[in-house]
């Protein structure tokens, strides 16, 4: 059996993390091989890969490109990660009698219809992925990479993901007028400048810094000394930072969005894109983070939340597909 996974972000970030994870832990069963563009290809060095620039995703050279790469190397399943590269899998169907599998991340603009097309679907939460049949709930799991080192507690409270609007770091700043602890905001993205013109607007800059030198080897220096994990998006799959914190033993709060519900207390939690109730939620909240104790949520996680799990019940999906075949 072979697999082939389609990711078509340029940033090495979440849902590129995830691909190379799994398809790490499934290289133990099975020969996996992960279709990126340039920019992904040099932190795929423990898995094969070939590069395929895709543009658009509607594109008909593209399907043809992606058609002859799957039948010169025998591929079985493409596994398609995310909302654009979902759509071309659904496309690629029209060519190829390929099984296409699709794993929805986050609420992208890949619609119910498209993702019917696959033969599979996976949801890395269970709202992903309500009203579609063939769904299956797989949930993220925490770095396997990680030690789980626990956090002294003695550094930044960090917000974590890419500079984009949903992930809601505009309302994170303007929340911390009357805070005086550190505050690291930890990624890469279009929204870089925007945000640092917040920070400076607000008269912030010794309290809030912007970190984009970070790769992702190295942010587990960061969760050892972390004092607490901030999240502000408007919608999330996952996200997988919350596992991450969780296994270093830091405290978390943030908006109701991905498997937070799941996993915080509710007092913890507010609406997302309120900027009101996110300030009042952090200025109560943010004293009691050095006496919480993360140790049942860390022992949740380990259980639950594991590479081997996630890892096993896509295994799972591609022998049946294939079973149904033969």
């Amino acid at each position: 059996m072979k697999i082939a996974h389609l990711i078509t972000g340029s940033i090495f970030a979440g849902i590129e993390q995830h691909v190379y994870e799994l398809a790490q832990s499934l290289n133990k069963k099975t020969s996996q091989i992960i279709i990126c563009g340039s920019h992904i290809q040099e932190h795929l060095h423990k898995v094969d890969h070939e590069t395929i620039e895709l543009g658009s995703r509607y594109s008909p050279i593209n399907i043809l490109k992606l058609k002859k790469f799957v039948k010169q190397n025998d591929v079985d399943i493409l596994h398609c990660h995310g909302s654009k590269s979902s759509t071309v899998g659904s496309l690629l169907r029209l060519f190829d009698s390929i099984k296409i599998v699709s794993t929805v991340h986050g609420h992208k603009k890949a619609s119910n219809s498209v993702i019917k097309k696959s033969h599979a679907v996976i949801g890395v939460n269970k709202k992903l992925i309500n009203g579609i049949e063939n769904a299956v709930f797989i949930p993220n799991w925490f770095n396997p990479a990680h030690q789980g080192i626990p956090s002294s507690r003695s550094g930044p409270i960090l917000a974590i993901g890419r500079l984009e609007k949903v992930k809601g770091f505009d309302l994170l700043i303007r929340s911390w007028i009357n805070i005086d602890k550190p505050l690291e905001i930890i990624g890469s993205g279009q929204e870089e400048k925007s945000l640092s013109a917040l920070i400076k607007s607000h008269g912030l800059e010794k309290k809030i810094k912007i970190i984009t030198n970070y790769s992702y080897t190295s942010i587990e220096e960061k969760y050892k000394s972390a004092s607490g994990l901030i999240i502000s998006s408007l919608r999330e799959g996952g996200p997988r930072v919350v596992l991450e914190a969780i296994n270093h033993d830091i405290p978390i709060l943030g908006t109701k969005v991905g498997i937070l519900p799941q996993l915080i207390s509710q007092e913890f939690l507010v609406e997302p894109n309120n900027q009101e109730k996110l300030q009042k939620l952090i200025e109560e909240m943010l004293p009691l983070f050095p006496q919480m104790n993360m140790a049942g949520l860390k022992n949740q996680i380990h259980e639950n939340y594991s590479i081997e799990s996630a890892s096993q019940a896509t295994l799972n999906i591609y022998e049946s597909l294939l079973r149904a075949d033969s």
